[in-house]
């Protein structure tokens, strides 16, 4: 049976209609196109996203792109296409139509050198990585890299530290949580406790993670399996006590609300007491200060933050920064690609 409905504008009430226009204003639409540097020439397919969501989408054949964007967002428009320079840029004017210029990347054309005191294995550095870059949890162990001969390992004895780069972006499919997850590496390194002088198989010598560094773009695009509705579970539960959930509940003055308990050391305390928010009304973000280092407790899941500027800001989406100036320890710092969630998850 076939069902169709309208709206009779004479009927709508005035307030409805007001509403209704507010909703349109609202969304952006950001044109562009994206051209090779040297050549002047349309690039097909580049992929044109905001970073860490699933906004985004790819040039037609002229190196056109158009993206809808329902909230302002503070995220980074990201260019990139393989043998290629990625690009970054910060959107201030939609009014305008981009132009991006990309420069051939001739990194991708030299022969890689491993050192040749890299003394583990491939299969061993793989596995390596994995851990570190896709996460232990549940969630994580449903993920698969599709692509894993992009990467470039190489463990270095001298500074104890499994280095990462990749060929192309790295492209995960993360089966729990129902997203192809696309990241592209700029930085990624894994620092050991352990003795390299020993002269053990370095394989076997005991070893711990001192800490693990990375930083790249990130581009979620969502898939729908036969599986879906315990992926849309799973994404709920991945959400609650991670990072976008509590900057979301900072900028909306909701800690309460959604269950934060905060800590000053093993004390709770009154979270306005700690934690300034000044609404920029002009930028459409939040400003936050915090007062000392605090512990979080969510549902279970214990975190912790400390700020390296005396103010950082929140967007419509939760997305923060600085973002290597807001520190993060516990459940939230141990959040890896197998766990997150892109900024425009539930808006």
């Amino acid at each position: 049976m076939k069902t169709s409905c309208y709206f009779d504008l004479k009927k709508i009430p005035l307030l409805f209609l007001f509403f209704f226009s507010l909703l349109i204003v609202k969304a952006q639409e950001l044109k562009g196109v994206v051209l090779n540097e040297k050549t002047n020439e349309p690039i097909i397919g580049a992929s044109v996203y905001f970073d860490n969501t699933s906004v985004g989408t790819t040039t037609n054949f002229d190196g056109e792109f158009y993206i809808n964007l329902q909230q302002p967002i503070n995220a980074p428009l990201v260019i990139s296409f393989v043998g290629f320079e990625t690009k970054t840029h910060n959107i201030t004017h939609f009014d305008t139509k981009k132009t991006f210029k990309l420069r051939e990347d001739v990194n991708t054309l030299e022969e890689v050198v491993l050192d040749s005191k890299d003394e583990w294995s491939r299969a061993f550095k793989l596995k390596q990585f994995r851990k570190e870059f896709l996460g232990r949890s549940a969630f994580a162990n449903q993920c698969t890299i599709l692509n894993e001969d992009a990467l470039v390992l190489n463990f270095e004895r001298d500074t104890k530290q499994l280095i990462a780069s990749a060929k192309a972006p790295i492209i995960v499919k993360n089966e729990a949580l129902d997203y192809i997850v696309k990241y592209d590496i700029n930085d990624f390194y894994i620092t050991y406790n352990m003795d390299v002088n020993a002269s053990l198989d370095l394989e076997k010598v005991f070893r711990t993670v001192a800490s693990v560094s990375y930083s790249g773009t990130t581009f979620f695009e969502n898939i729908e399996t036969k599986k879906h509705k315990r992926a849309i579970k799973n994404r709920k539960k991945a959400y609650i006590g991670s990072t976008l959930h509590f900057m979301r509940a900072v900028a909306n003055n909701k800690l309460r609300q959604e269950k934060f308990k905060i800590f000053k050391g093993s004390y709770q305390v009154e979270p306005s007491n700690h934690i300034k928010t000044f609404k920029n009304d002009s930028l459409k973000v939040t400003e936050v200060h915090l007062s000392q280092k605090l512990n979080i407790l969510c549902k279970g899941k214990q975190s912790a933050i400390e700020s390296e500027v005396d103010r950082f800001i929140i967007d419509a989406y939760g997305n923060h920064s600085p973002i290597d100036k807001v520190l993060f320890g516990g459940f939230m710092a141990n959040q890896r690609i197998g766990d997150v969630l892109p900024l425009d998850y539930g808006l």
